[in-house]
């Protein structure tokens, strides 16, 4: 499972105050919350706050199809700003990994395995689609199903 991280960008700086200018930021949240994989990361809606106004804007943004809050602050006073979700991931590579063992165990002989989506939000019912190939290339489709928020999920296949 993975944090989103505290990611900074760079903003408009100046001799004035920096403001926060929604309609830029806005198009900046996927590549902070997933510099890896922004195209996961859809729908960002800060609303209409006050440019002005002090303190964070709280937004929400969809990952991998679900809402998530997104903090952007505003800029510091270098012109930079942050951006940071509470939300956590669970990557696929980790969870093809671990598929891997768990059908290694079961099965008595290796096999590889990869999982798309790239990333989800560790929520119970969220699902990855796996393909196990076996030592002589045959292919087995998995679907790898999130049951808590650890990132531990049941495998069945698909």
């Amino acid at each position: 499972v993975v944090v989103l991280a505290v990611l900074s960008m760079s903003g408009c700086g100046g001799p004035e105050p920096a403001t926060l200018d929604i309609e830029v930021v806005e198009p900046l949240v996927p590549a902070a919350l997933l510099p890896a994989h922004p195209d996961l990361v859809v729908d960002v809606d800060c609303g209409s706050p006050d440019p002005d106004r002090l303190g964070p804007v709280t937004c929400v943004a969809t990952v991998s199809g679900v809402e998530v809050s997104v903090v952007v602050h505003r800029p510091a006073i270098d012109g930079r700003i942050r951006v940071e979700s509470p939300a956590l991931l669970v990557d696929a590579a980790d969870v093809a990994t671990r598929a891997a063992g768990r059908l290694e165990a079961d099965l008595g002989f290796p096999v590889a395995v990869a999982c798309r989506p790239a990333v989800r939000v560790a929520v119970p019912g969220q699902e990855f689609a796996c393909r196990a190939t076996d030592p002589e290339d045959r292919p087995m489709d998995l679907v790898a199903t999130l049951i808590d928020t650890d990132g531990s999920f049941r495998l069945r296949f698909g």
